[in-house]
C-alpha cells in the first residue's frame, strides 16, 4: 500500500511506455547519446552510398532539399540535408520497392541516424533535424517511376518520423540533457516552427515549453492527422484540457488510445484526464472499430485504458473503473485502485456498498486483509456503511462442520483468477454458518478441473451436497461474471456452472445464448449449451430448446440442435417427444395456478390464452398487475411474494410462446400423442393444461374412427354437445385441425364463445383451402407468381417451420423450404433473393413459383423429381395455402 494517496505514482512496469518530459517520471537509467552510433551510421550510408546518390540524382519536387542533402554528404552540418540524407539512406536500406514512405521512418533502423547527429553536431542539431524530417518524403516520379525525394510531408499531416521511434528517442534525450543542451536545442527549434504540423513536432519534442504548447492547442489539428496523438503527449496541464473542452476537442481518437499515448497524457493533465479516459471506454464498445483496425483492437484499448485509469489518485477515476467492473480488466484495474488507495478505497466502497454486491464483497474483503484500516474510518456515515457489510457477513463454519473433501488444498492451487475475497459466501445446509475461506479456496481448486462430460468425484460430490443450493449456484454464477469480466477464458470459468447450478443458472445461460448478435464473444455462450446438455434437468434442455429455435448465429442455433438430437437420441426419443417433457411446471399446483400469500390477503395466478399469467384477488375479480405490498400486510411473505410472481412471469414467458408454437406446428402436421403422454404433457401438465382447455382435440381408435373433445376446468372431458366423455387407454391424440372437424366446427365455436374460451391461435376460425385438381396433378403451384412481399413477411415463415434454402453466389438465399409429413419438400422461390447475413439489406421480394420434389438436391443436379401436390393430404395442403397466403397478404 502506498502513503500518499493523492500523487500520481505511475507504476514501473508502466514506465517503458511512457514518453519522458522534462521534470516527468524517468526511468532507471536514464537515456543516454549512444557513441557508437556515429561510426555504425557511417558504415550504412557507405555501404549504400551508390543508391543514395542515385536517387538524389532526381531533383523530385524540391531540388532545395536535394542540394541541402548532397551539401551534407560533401560535409556542411545542414540540418534538413541531414534528414533528407537520413530518410533516403533508411529508405534505402530497408530495400522498399513501393511508395509507402511511412515505412522507413517508423522503424527502429531511424533510430541510430539521432544519436549519430548529436554525437556528430550536439543535440539541439539532432532536435533541428527532427524537426525538419516530416516535412520530407519519398515519392515516385511519374515519367522514369523512379524513387524521388520529395517535400511535401507536412501537406500529408502523417509525421511518421515523430510519431515513430526515432521522434521518441530525441524526445527523450531533450528530456534529461543538461540545461545548457536543453537551451540550445530549444533556441534552435525556434526556427524550425512554420508550418502548422511541424509546430505540433517541436512541441512534441520539447513539451515543457508551455508558449508552443498553448499555440498547438489553439489550433489543433484535426482527427484525420497525427498531430493530434502528438498533441496530447505534449499538453502539460489541466489548463490545456480546459482549453480544448472549450473548442469541443477534447476527446482520444483511434490512433490515440495506446498505452503510450494514454498514459503520457495522463502524466502531463493530471487526474482531471479521468472523464477523456471514461469516454474512450464507452468507443470500445463499437465493435466496428475491431472490423476496421483489426480483431482485439478494442480489447487492446480497453486494456490501455483501464492501466492509465489505474494509478490516477482520485474520487473520479475510482468511480469510474468501479462503476465499469462488468468489462474485461475492469476488476482487475480495481482490484489494483484498492490497494494503492487503501483508505479512499475504503470510503469509496462503503459509499457504493448499499447498492452493489461486488462492492460489499470488496470492501469486506479489503478490511479483512488489512484490519487497521477500520480505525482510520472518520466519516460517521462510512463507519456505519462498514460496520453493516461486516455485520451482514455469515459466521464461518468450525472445521469439523467442514466436509472432508475441502478440508485440504488441491494439487494444483486455488484459480489464480479468482480471489475468495471477490465472491460471495457459500452457505452450509441450514444457512447458519459460511464455508470458511480457506475451505473455499480449495473448492475453487476442484471446481478448476469441471468438465460437463465428467462428473465429480464421489467425495467432492458429497461435499457440494453438505452445501446450501442456493448460495451455491449464486457462488458459482459470481464466479463465472468474473471469469468474464477479468477476460479468462479456461474452461472452469463455465464448465464448473455444470457442478454449482441450479434451474435459474440454466436460464441465465440460455438468455445469454439468446442475446447473442454476431461472431463477437460468442465462445462463451457455445460454451454454456455444453453446459446445459450436461445439467439435463427439463429447464436447461427447455433453455436448449429455446437457443435451437431462437438464436440469431448460426453456430449457437446448429450446436443447440445438435446437442438436442444427441439427448434425444441417448433417450430413445425424437426431438418432438423430447421437446414435450422440457415443460417444466413452474411450481404450479395441482389445479395450474399459484397462491400468492401476502399474510392477511392472498392472490391468485391464473394464465390466459396466451399463457401470460394473470392476477385475481380474494373475491375473483381480475386485476391489472399483483399489487405492491402495503402496510398491513406481512412484509417477509409478500416480499417473497412479488419474488415469486416476478421469477414466473421471467420464467413463463420464454416457454409459453414456444409451446403455443409448437402446437400450432402440431396441428398443422396432425402429430399424434398417445392417451397417456397426451395427459401427461397437456391435459394434467400444469402449465400446457391452460393451452390444453382452449383447444378441440381428437382420439383415434385406430380403426380410422375419430372423435372430438376438449379438456374442462376440471380436467375431465367433454364432446361438441358438453357431455362427459371417457378417453380410451388406446389409440391417439392429435390436435383438431378444422378440416378434420368437417361440419361440426359452428358447433364447437358456438360452444366456445358461450364459455368465453379465447384460442391461443387460429383453429376454429382458420381458414382452411384446397388446391385445384390442375395442381394436385402439378409439381407447381403458379398462383402466387408475380407477388410482391416484404423480406420479413417472407422470412415469418420460419416460424411456422419452414427454413432457407442454401446460399448462393454472394451469400444470396433465393428460396423458402417446407419439409411435408409425407417425406416431400416445398420449395418456394423468390426474386431477386436475400443475404443470408443481412437479409433486410433488399426488402422487397417476388414470388417466382412453388414447386415439390421429394428429394431436397433436386435442383442441385439431382435425379428429376416425379412428384405431384396430389402426394399432399388435405391437410398439409390446407396449411401449405394458408402460409402462402398469409405471406402474400402482408407485402
Amino acid at each position: 500500500m502506498t502513503g500518499d494517496e493523492n500523487v500520481l505514482d505511475i507504476p514501473a512496469e508502466l514506465r517503458t511506455e511512457l514518453l519522458i518530459r522534462r521534470g516527468g517520471t524517468v526511468p532507471s537509467p536514464p537515456p543516454a547519446i549512444d557513441p557508437s552510433a556515429a561510426a555504425r551510421v557511417a558504415d550504412r550510408l557507405a555501404g549504400n552510398r551508390a543508391a543514395v546518390d542515385r536517387m538524389l540524382g532526381h531533383l523530385g519536387s524540391d531540388p532545395g532539399a536535394v542540394r541541402a542533402a548532397r551539401a551534407y554528404l560533401d560535409g556542411e552540418p545542414d540540418p534538413r540535408g541531414a534528414a533528407a540524407v537520413a530518410l533516403v539512406e533508411t529508405h534505402v536500406s530497408r530495400g522498399e520497392e513501393h511508395d509507402r514512405w511511412t515505412a522507413a521512418w517508423s522503424t527502429e533502423n531511424a533510430v541510430p541516424w539521432v544519436d549519430a547527429w548529436a554525437v556528430e553536431h550536439g543535440l539541439a542539431f539532432a532536435a533541428r533535424a527532427g524537426a525538419e524530417a516530416d516535412g520530407l518524403a519519398i515519392g515516385r516520379d511519374e515519367l522514369s517511376g523512379d524513387h524521388v525525394l520529395e517535400a511535401r510531408g507536412w501537406s500529408e499531416q502523417r509525421l511518421p518520423w515523430a510519431t515513430g521511434p526515432a521522434g521518441r528517442r530525441t524526445r527523450a534525450l531533450l528530456a534529461v540533457a543538461d540545461e545548457a543542451d536543453h537551451a540550445a536545442a530549444v533556441a534552435g527549434l525556434a526556427g524550425h516552427r512554420a508550418a502548422r504540423a511541424q509546430r505540433q513536432v517541436v512541441a512534441f519534442l520539447v513539451p515543457d515549453q508551455e508558449e508552443w504548447v498553448d499555440e498547438c492547442v489553439r489550433e489543433r489539428p484535426g482527427p484525420e492527422t497525427h498531430g493530434s496523438k502528438l498533441l496530447w503527449c505534449s499538453v502539460g496541464s489541466a489548463g490545456h484540457l480546459a482549453r480544448l473542452r472549450g473548442a469541443k476537442r477534447a476527446r482520444f481518437g483511434d490512433d490515440e488510445v495506446g498505452l503510450d499515448v494514454l498514459l503520457t497524457a495522463a502524466e502531463g493533465i493530471g487526474p482531471a484526464v479521468a472523464p477523456l479516459l471514461a469516454a474512450a471506454l464507452k468507443d470500445t464498445d463499437w465493435e466496428v472499430r475491431d472490423i476496421i483496425h483489426g480483431a482485439g483492437f478494442n480489447a487492446r484499448a480497453r486494456k490501455a485504458i483501464f492501466q492509465v485509469l489505474s494509478p490516477l489518485p482520485s474520487d473520479e477515476a475510482f468511480a469510474i473503473v468501479a462503476a465499469d467492473t462488468a468489462r474485461p480488466g475492469g476488476l482487475a484495474a480495481l482490484t489494483a485502485m484498492i490497494e494503492r488507495f487503501p483508505v479512499r478505497a475504503v470510503r469509496l466502497l462503503a459509499e457504493r456498498s448499499g447498492e452493489s454486491d461486488q462492492a460489499r464483497l470488496l470492501l469486506s474483503g479489503h478490511l479483512r486483509a488489512h484490519p487497521e484500516l477500520a480505525s482510520r474510518v472518520l466519516d460517521a456515515q462510512v463507519r456505519s456503511a462498514v460496520e453493516a457489510v461486516e455485520k451482514a457477513r455469515t459466521p464461518e463454519a468450525p472445521e469439523s462442520a467442514v466436509p472432508k473433501a475441502l478440508r485440504r488444498p488441491g494439487k494444483d492451487g486455488a484459480l489464480r483468477w479468482a480471489p475468495t475475497a471477490l465472491l460471495p459466501q457459500i452457505l452450509m445446509r441450514g444457512r447458519e454458518d459460511a464455508l470458511p475461506e480457506a475451505a473455499t479456496a480449495n473448492l475453487l481448486a476442484a471446481l478448476g478441473k469441471a468438465s460437463p462430460k465428467r462428473p465429480p468425484t464421489a467425495p467432492l460430490r458429497e461435499a457440494l451436497d453438505a452445501l446450501d443450493p442456493v448460495s451455491l449456484a449464486r457462488f458459482g454464477w459470481a464466479l463465472f461474471e468474473l471469469g468474464r469480466s477479468v477476460g479468462e477464458e479456461s474452461r472452469a470459468v463455465w464448465a464448473q456452472l455444470c457442478w454449482t447450478g441450479d434451474d435459474e443458472t440454466m436460464r441465465r445461460l440460455g438468455a445469454l445464448a439468446r442475446a447473442a448478435t454476431g461472431q463477437s464473444h460468442i465462445r462463451m455462450p457455445l460454451n454454456g449449451l455444453d453446459v446445459l446438455a450436461a445439467s439435463g434437468s427439463d429447464v436447461a434442455l427447455l433453455q436448449l430448446h429455446l437457443v435451437a429455435e431462437k438464436a440469431r448465429p448460426k453456430r449457437l442455433k446448429n450446436k443447440a440442435g445438435k446437442l438436442l438430437a444427441q439427448v434425444a437420441e441417448a433417450r430413445g426419443l425424437t426431438l418432438d417427444q423430447l421437446a414435450d417433457r422440457m415443460v417444466p411446471d413452474f411450481g404450479l399446483d395441482a389445479s395450474g395456478g399459484m397462491t400468492l400469500d401476502f399474510g392477511p390477503r392472498s392472490f391468485r395466478v391464473g394464465f390466459d390464452e396466451q399463457l401470460r399469467p394473470v392476477v385475481f384477488d380474494g373475491n375473483g375479480t381480475l386485476r391489472k398487475s399483483l399489487p405492491k405490498p402495503g402496510a398491513k400486510d406481512d412484509p417477509d411473505l409478500a416480499e417473497a411474494a412479488v419474488r415469486a410472481f416476478a421469477g414466473l412471469k421471467k420464467d413463463v414467458r420464454s416457454a409459453a410462446s414456444d409451446l403455443v408454437r409448437r402446437m400450432e406446428r402440431a396441428m398443422a402436421r396432425q402429430r399424434r400423442w398417445s392417451a397417456g403422454d397426451f395427459r401427461r404433457f397437456f391435459a394434467e401438465h400444469p402449465l400446457a393444461c391452460h393451452l390444453a382447455r382452449r383447444l378441440v382435440w381428437l382420439s383415434e381408435d385406430g380403426g380410422g374412427a375419430a372423435t372430438a373433445f376438449r379438456v374442462a376446468e376440471d380436467r375431465s372431458f367433454a364432446g361438441v354437445d358438453d357431455e362427459a366423455l371417457v378417453l380410451p387407454d388406446s389409440g391417439a391424440v392429435l390436435v383438431a385441425h378444422p378440416l378434420r372437424l368437417g361440419e361440426t366446427v359452428a358447433a364447437w365455436s358456438e360452444l366456445f364463445a358461450d364459455y368465453e374460451i379465447l384460442q391461443p391461435f387460429p383453429q376454429l376460425g382458420r381458414p382452411v383451402g384446397a388446391l385445384t385438381e390442375r395442381e394436385r396433378a402439378s409439381d407447381r403451384i403458379e398462383r402466387f407468381t408475380g407477388t410482391r412481399v416484404g423480406v420479413g413477411s417472407l422470412l415469418r415463415l420460419e416460424r411456422e417451420g419452414w427454413r432457407r434454402g442454401p446460399s448462393g453466389d454472394g451469400g444470396m438465399q433465393s428460396t423458402m423450404r417446407l419439409d411435408a409429413p409425407t417425406g416431400h419438400t416445398v420449395v418456394l422461390d423468390v426474386f431477386p433473393g436475400f443475404l443470408a447475413t443481412s437479409p433486410a439489406g433488399l426488402e422487397e421480394q417476388t414470388l417466382e413459383g412453388v414447386w415439390i420434389t421429394d428429394h431436397d438436391a433436386y435442383d442441385y443436379g439431382g435425379d428429376k423429381s416425379e412428384a405431384t401436390f396430389a402426394e399432399l393430404d388435405d391437410v398439409t395442403a390446407s396449411e401449405l395455402l394458408y402460409a402462402l397466403n398469409t405471406v402474400a397478404s402482408h407485402t
